[in-house]
């Protein structure tokens, strides 16, 4: 019995021990060669990997070394403005007990010249920052890591978006590094209350994060929940700002995005001055607005450069271009199939003339053209720019000149898709036309089978899941549902900039107006 109580207590006393050594090891120790060991046993060997040894000081009295990964830092700064100062630059007191004060304060204080410097007691954190790309610098007796920020990684210069393109504003776009992304933002908002946390995603890549918000005019319980979200995510690396989203949407399976990507600072910028939040993901040209609303997709930022009837026609234009890319070739095929009455007989007469000799049914033929289309438009956007236009262009010329010349399909089912492809492109997002897009092809079956019910029925459908969104609590079809009258002045319709003194009621905020009482 009182083997059996010996035997337990011992084996408990050498968990509690093993518990206690490996804490211990996460700490930086005072013997410099634990504390590379600590590194080389936790990272894969690896030919850009660094251990380099030194002396520090004139005469040579105490052992040190920096790690670091060559291809992430400047080796310059670290030979000229580290190296050099620690080992030719630094006068020590011989005395051993004044050493380590001694070097923690000359370090900080006065020999290396660099703007980033902190020291850490963990291990775990210096090997974090290690694989971020800082130099990691040990010193024999001292329980301390220094962190040295002289990261130089290549970066491309700031270039004009590409794909959300405007006659007027700012010719600006984000880039793949996170810190020229932040700049981009803080630099045009000089605001005190401006809040940047980052955050690491990602078990293996632990790649930064940055939620970006007005601190006195976001909602606390937004910045709550997407913080829960984001401790919620599980998984191995996060690449692009699309991983983030897909795992924030809270309907999976609808085919809108419920929240709005963009590559513009200065629409990120708007949005973060009507109470959103900005997601940036360093190696992502994009940032996430969140919460997001339909109408959003149909908004353009230079809608706020221009006047307000222009911008009012504009988006009028947009809202018919919706309805054009998802109905025309539903309701061509609605009125050829199952109700010629309703065409002018001079127009019926000349559709039925062009048709003769198309041995394909007009549901048929709109599918051929328009997964024709698709190809074409995948084509041009994968190959090489000039060569992707001319693709898209000469090849669309002739697949339809030929097709018609073959009587495969009939001249009004060309224009038709041409019209449907030219409408899809006026629409702003990117993102909001590819739904639009696949919409297009279930509403067509729709009119095929049961001609303009068929239409009804599936606007209906569509009006009813927009209805059903949420964007992180926010309705997701507001302000047309619920119904909001004061947000109805920036919607389908803008109205002058000193009419829109408060922010949108479908978003929460703490502050409702945009400019406080002049006092």
């Amino acid at each position: 019995m009182w083997d059996k109580i010996k035997n337990f207590f011992k084996s408990e006393s050498e968990k509690i021990i093993d518990r206690l050594d490996f804490n211990q090891t996460e700490v930086v120790s005072s013997n410099l060669k634990n504390n590379i060991d600590y590194l080389k046993n936790n990272l894969a060997p690896s030919s850009d990997l660094v251990f380099r040894s030194f002396h520090l000081g004139r005469k040579k009295q105490i052992d040190a070394e920096v790690i670091y990964f060559n291809e992430l830092i400047s080796a310059d700064i670290l030979q000229k403005e580290v190296l050099r100062s620690l080992m030719f630059d630094l006068e020590l007191d011989s005395t051993n007990r004044t050493v380590k004060k001694e070097i923690n304060d000359t370090l900080i204080n006065s020999t290396i010249p660099i703007g980033e410097l902190e020291t850490t007691q963990s291990l775990t954190k210096s090997l974090e920052k290690l694989l971020s790309g800082e130099v990691i610098l040990f010193i024999e007796g001292l329980p301390k890591a220094f962190i040295l920020g002289i990261k130089e990684l290549e970066k491309r210069e700031v270039q004009t978006p590409q794909i959300e393109a405007v006659t007027r504003g700012p010719q600006e776009s984000f880039i793949e590094p996170l810190s020229t992304n932040i700049s981009l933002i803080r630099r045009r908002l000089k605001d005190n209350n401006l809040m940047i946390d980052i955050q690491q995603v990602g078990e293996r890549t632990k790649t930064d994060l940055a939620i970006i918000y007005i601190d006195d005019i976001a909602d606390q319980n937004i910045i709550e929940e997407i913080n829960s979200r984001l401790d919620n995510i599980q998984t191995d690396g996060v690449l692009e700002i699309g991983y983030i989203n897909a795992f924030f949407q809270d309907n999976w399976a609808s085919p809108f995005p419920q929240f709005q990507t963009t590559e513009r600072p200065d629409k990120a910028l708007a949005n973060l001055l009507e109470g959103k939040v900005v997601l940036l993901l360093d190696g992502s040209p994009f940032a996430s607005i969140m919460p997001t609303t339909f109408i959003q997709f149909l908004q353009s930022p230079e809608d706020y450069y221009d006047h307000f009837y222009i911008a009012s026609l504009l988006r009028l234009f947009r809202v018919v271009a919706v309805l054009i890319t998802v109905s025309l070739p539903a309701i061509y095929i609605s009125l050829v199939s199952f109700h010629h009455e309703l065409l002018p007989k001079d127009l019926a007469l000349s559709i039925a003339t062009a048709r003769e000799g198309v041995p394909f049914p007009s549901v048929l033929e709109a599918f051929i053209m328009e997964i024709s289309l698709e190809f074409l438009r995948e084509a041009g956007i994968r190959l090489p720019g000039p060569i992707g236009q001319t693709i898209g262009i000469v090849g669309g010329l002739i697949l339809g000149e030929a097709a018609v010349d073959a009587g495969l399909v009939s001249p009004p089912m060309v224009i038709v898709v041409a019209l449907t492809a030219i409408a899809s492109f006026v629409i702003p997002s990117y993102s909001a036309t590819i739904p639009l897009r696949l919409l297009r092809f279930s509403m067509m079956l729709l009119a095929a089978v049961f001609s303009t019910y068929g239409l009804m029925i599936g606007w209906l459908l569509i009006l009813i899941h927009l209805c059903s969104l949420e964007s992180l609590g926010v309705p997701y079809f507001a302000p047309f549902a619920p119904i909001k009258l004061a947000d109805l002045k920036d919607s389908f319709i803008k109205v002058p900039h000193k009419l829109m003194n408060k922010r949108p009621e479908s978003t929460p905020t703490q502050q409702k107006k945009r400019q406080p009482d002049k006092e």
